[in-house]
Parts: C-alpha cells; sequence; structure tokens
C-alpha cells in the first residue's frame, strides 16, 4: 500500500473509532446514573449497586476517551504520510 492510500485507511479509521466513541456516549448505559436514585431500590445493597454503577461508568467513560486518543493517533500519523507525500511530489518535480 503507498503512502497516500495509508493515509486514506488511518483517516478513515479514525472516523470509525470517533463513531464508536460518539454511538456508546449515546447509549441509554451513559444516564443510568441519573436513573439511580434513592426510590429506584428495592431490596439489600443499593449503596454497592451505585457505587458498582458509577465505577462502570467511569470505566466506559474512560474507553470513550481511549477511542478519541487512538483515532487522534491515526489521524497524525495519516497527516505526517500526506506530509511526506507532498515531500516527494515536490521533490519529483
Amino acid at each position: 500500500m503507498n503512502a497516500a492510500a495509508e493515509a486514506i485507511a488511518l483517516h478513515r479509521r479514525a472516523h470509525h473509532l470517533r463513531s464508536v466513541a460518539e454511538a456508546i456516549e449515546h447509549t441509554p448505559a451513559m444516564t443510568l446514573d441519573r436513573d439511580a436514585g434513592v426510590d429506584t431500590w428495592r431490596g439489600p445493597g443499593p449503596d454497592l449497586c451505585r457505587i458498582l454503577l458509577t465505577a462502570n461508568l467511569h470505566q466506559l467513560h474512560g474507553a470513550v476517551d481511549q477511542l478519541r486518543h487512538l483515532a487522534h493517533g491515526l489521524d497524525r500519523a495519516a497527516a505526517d504520510l500526506e506530509a511526506e507525500v507532498a515531500l516527494l511530489a515536490r521533490e519529483v518535480r
């Protein structure tokens, strides 16, 4: 694969990762903590459930941040390849 094609592929992967992050952020699971009030719980262990829910949501937000960070890195690598292609094109002229 040449550098220009690789840059395009990296941009596509970055876009896909951002789309996945966006989809995760818009799932109903991301707002469960708002619905987890005192009136929601019946039975033993409501505090433990809230603690686990908060921890899981924190992990999910972290995963979304990691996806965006990876996407940024892919875009940066693609930009480097595009700059290399442009430089080589200038040298050929």
